[in-house]
């Protein structure tokens, strides 16, 4: 081995070394966000119902999707599954309203603003007082 190829080598550390004093199971890549604890508190407490009951974002969800269904406003129904697929990346969420549209994305990105901003009327309770639509969870 040449001067370079010592030097380089000197240079790596192995995985057990980069890890100590870590906890691999908490590493975002690693985790399965809780659901292993979940369903091991669901087990422990015999809850057939809390196991068969989808969790409370998904519940969320689809009491707007239905809210949304029953006031006759099902044009925003695509807009609010990019919201909850992508939340913040605005960039991604048009892109794929465009795809699945098949507009520009100048157009695409004017109908999602006006849909987050409906949305955003409809369903939260402290934008306007009058104007939203119940969802309970």
């Amino acid at each position: 081995m040449n001067y370079r190829n010592e030097r380089m080598a000197r240079g790596f550390r192995s995985l057990d070394a980069l890890l100590e004093g870590f906890d691999a199971s908490k590493l975002p890549a690693l985790s399965d966000g809780g659901d292993g604890a979940r369903q091991i508190r669901r087990a422990a407490w015999g809850d057939a119902a809390c196991a068969t009951r989808p969790p409370y974002r998904e519940r969320c969800v689809a009491e707007a999707r239905t809210r949304l269904a029953e006031a006759g406003l099902a044009r925003l129904l695509p807009v609010l599954d990019q919201v909850v697929l992508n939340g913040k990346n605005r960039r991604e969420s048009i892109c794929r309203l465009a795809m699945k549209w098949r507009i520009p994305t100048q157009s695409a990105r004017r109908k999602y603003y006006r849909g987050v901003a409906e949305l955003t009327k409809l369903l939260s309770p402290n934008k306007i007082k009058g104007e939203t639509l119940p969802v309970k969870c």
